[in-house]
Order: C-alpha cells, then structure tokens, then sequence
C-alpha cells in the first residue's frame, strides 16, 4: 500500500512537470524556487509542485534542492495531503539524509502520518503502523528532541485504537457475537484509559450511522 501511493505521488509529480507552458524553460534555479514559494504562499500546491519538477529536470545538482523537497512536504502536509507528503519526505531522506538528519526526517514522517489518522478512522493497519513506526523511533532516537512530541503521539495513538477497538467490539455487540466482542474489548489497554481519562472523539452523526 505505502509503496502505491509512493509511485501515484511520483506520477503526479512528473506529469504536473511536464504540463507547464511551452514558454516556461531554461530558467535560472532561482526562478523556479521563488516562483515556488510564490505558489505555496498562494495555496496552489498543484503550481507549486510544478515549478519544483521545473527546478529539479533543470538543475539537478542545485543546492535549493534539498529545501525546496523539505519546503513541499511540509507544504502537503499542512494541507492534509499526506501521500504527497510522506513522497517528499522520502525524496529527501533518500537522496540528503544524514545520520545528523535521520531523526528530523523520520519525525516529520510520524507527524504526517500521526496528522494522517482521522478521529473516526477504521483503518487499523494504519493505526498498528503508525504506532510502531513511532515506537521505533524513540528506541532508535531516546534523546532526540523530538522524543517528548512522539511519546505524545504514540500516547494519543494508542487512545485511538482503544477507541476503536471498543466501536468494533459494539459492532460484534449489536450481531451477537460474544467471542468477537470480547476479542477487541480485550485489546484495550484500560490501565491507560484510567490513567489519561480520555474525552471520546467527535463522530458525525452521518458518519456514526453509516459506520458503527
């Protein structure tokens, strides 16, 4: 699944490239990276992921390269693209990772994903991985100074899923199957529930009718 939306999000990068006007060629790296921040400013993402193709087929080895992956991404990000998002992050980590950078790249990606998952969400792979890969950062990168902000992402994570759990065991509830009911009731961590006394998410009654 992650690899698929990887290869839709280079797709769409390069043929948004390829849709710029016939006059638009040849331009300093300069250009197309202002012309890029212009667009983002403006809220035109789709432009703006253009003029970086633009700045990328005609300057492959410029140094605003690597600012302008991390600029998009973030960009995509606060939009709530997250694909486009996790696309760039991943550019960047591939071609300008350092040891000194891996533990900055890999928390964006964990805030994109973590921004990725909704209040009402059945996703649970999603959830599962969101959860380990944010786990695995903080044995990875203990004194990292993003490791408080992940610890309260894997926290709220983890209230997510109970929460779910317990919409999925309601559902069972309501067929009268008692042994799936159970099965999801018992993955809910109660100690933490007790401990952060969580507010239950705000489900749209359209969503809640049509879901659970």
């Amino acid at each position: 699944m992650k690899i698929i939306a990887s290869i839709c999000a280079a797709i769409f990068v390069f043929f948004i490239g390829c849709s710029k006007e016939k006059n638009e060629f040849n331009k300093p790296a300069t250009y197309w990276y202002q012309e890029m921040l212009k667009e983002i400013k403006l809220g035109n993402l789709e432009s703006a992921d253009n003029f970086f193709s633009s700045l990328q087929s005609e300057h492959i080895n410029s140094p605003l390269l690597p600012d302008a992956m991390l600029i998009l991404g973030k960009a995509h990000q606060e939009h709530k693209e997250f694909v486009l998002a996790d696309y760039y992050f991943d550019e960047y980590f591939k071609r300008y990772g350092t040891q000194e950078t891996s533990d900055y790249l890999t928390y964006l990606k964990i805030r994109a994903h973590y921004l990725a998952f909704t209040n009402y969400s059945k996703d649970q792979d999603f959830l599962e991985n969101a959860i380990l890969e944010a786990e695995l950062f903080l044995e990875k990168h203990p004194e990292s100074k993003y490791a408080d902000i992940v610890k309260t992402m894997v926290l709220r994570l983890i209230l997510g899923k109970n929460e779910l759990n317990r919409a999925i065991a309601n559902v069972y509830a309501k067929q009268h199957k008692k042994e799936a009911e159970e099965l999801y009731l018992n993955r809910i961590d109660y100690d933490l529930e007790e401990q952060a006394k969580p507010t239950r998410s705000h489900i749209p009654w359209y969503v809640y009718i049509f879901n659970w």
